[in-house]
């Protein structure tokens, strides 16, 4: 019994062996692994109204007004406060008396890319209610790690009531980068052994002075974990059994580093949201591919999950755009394209969170 159990052991690793060399020998590693090459570097509208930041990368210029040119819509007028808030409405740091204070953090749908100032979603929001001071952080080309930090060094300063998280799908992957491919280098997170999150590249250096390692590794690992990663067949079993695990429900169904990672900084940013007295929401803002379809992504159900299991209010609008863009076309609500909000998409996102802040009231 203990003979044949030695050979079964003996016959199998050595099959594993042979199959690793076998794959190796054919180049199965250097076709399905290898990393794509960077792309040089691009011109962003943007620059015109950014500067360098040393923690965030990249932010807006204070009291700033520029025009947006671009092929895919008429010249747009943008506007920035004092404090680098899209709009010219100035917040003091203390909320006035018998004021609702919302802060929005979040990319370039949250900033407004590509319509005026009084039309992007928070300025509607604020439009309606003559009660609520709504303060527009949004960025274009944020990730979830500029998104945290940006609550972190501005928003938290304003003592919001609200903090709405603008959740673009394409955050998480800008979060797996060391510097944007416009040549702006940005901080970055990484999760150790202990899942604890780590922040590299600050102070941030200034932009074009890093020309390698774009996608770091983002998950620290183990000597074991680094040994197995270095096998081919280790890593072509390994997308099976992920999948059967995401059936099973036992982890995401998103189980990319971005997500491990963007997870982790959503999680801290909402503990941090909370510890500071306010109210954190996430929000989605479906891009048009999803607006396409009713079916749901394996990120957006990932969100979903992580949001019931943080026990956070979400707005999902996915299947609200999905309805409209069926009855009026997308070009109705996105710029043809440029593929951002139109005014009417904006108006759109805005009567779907008035929804759930008359339902939150109806609630309480």
């Amino acid at each position: 019994m203990k003979k044949n159990l030695i050979l079964v052991i003996f016959s199998l690793a050595l099959a594993l062996v042979l199959g690793e060399f076998v794959l190796r020998a054919i180049g199965v590693d250097r076709v399905k692994f290898r990393e794509k090459p960077r792309t040089a570097w691009v011109n962003v509208p943007e620059n015109v109204w950014v500067e360098h930041h040393p923690v965030l990368g990249w932010y807006s210029q204070k009291n700033k007004s520029a025009n947006l040119t671009s092929a895919s819509f008429s010249p747009i007028e943008v506007h920035t406060n004092s404090a680098g808030f899209r709009g010219i409405r100035e917040y003091s740091p203390e909320k006035p008396k018998g004021m609702t204070r919302i802060a929005v953090l979040g990319d370039s749908f949250v900033f407004g890319f590509g319509v005026r100032d009084n039309e992007n979603f928070p300025a509607l929001l604020e439009s309606q209610d003559k009660t609520r001071e709504v303060l527009n952080l949004g960025v274009p080309g944020y990730g979830m790690d500029q998104i945290y930090l940006s609550y972190r060094e501005i928003a938290r300063k304003y003592h919001p009531d609200v903090v709405l998280i603008g959740i673009f799908p394409e955050d998480f992957w800008r979060s797996s980068r060391s510097f944007a491919d416009s040549g702006h280098v940005k901080p970055y997170f990484t999760l150790s052994h202990a899942g604890k999150l780590v922040l590299h590249n600050v102070p941030v250096p200034p932009p074009y002075s890093l020309n390698t390692n774009q996608f770091p590794p983002l998950v620290e690992q183990n000597a074991i974990q680094k040994m197995l990663n270095q096998s081919v067949l280790f890593r072509l079993a390994k997308k099976p059994v992920l999948k059967l695990a995401k059936n099973m429900r036992l982890i995401d169904p998103n189980g990319s580093e971005e997500w491990l990672v963007g997870r982790a900084i959503l999680s801290q940013l909402i503990h941090e949201i909370r510890a500071d007295g306010s109210f954190p929401v996430l929000i989605l803002m479906p891009p048009q591919d999803w607006a396409k379809t009713d079916r749901k992504t394996t990120l957006e159900r990932s969100i979903l999950r992580f949001s019931e299991r943080e026990k956070v209010d979400l707005i999902d609008p996915h299947a609200t755009f999905a309805d409209a863009v069926d009855k009026e076309g997308l070009e109705t609500y996105y710029i043809k394209g440029d593929w951002h909000w139109t005014p009417q998409g904006h108006a759109l996102a805005a009567r779907t969170i008035e929804d759930y802040f008359r339902r939150k009231g109806e609630m309480s």
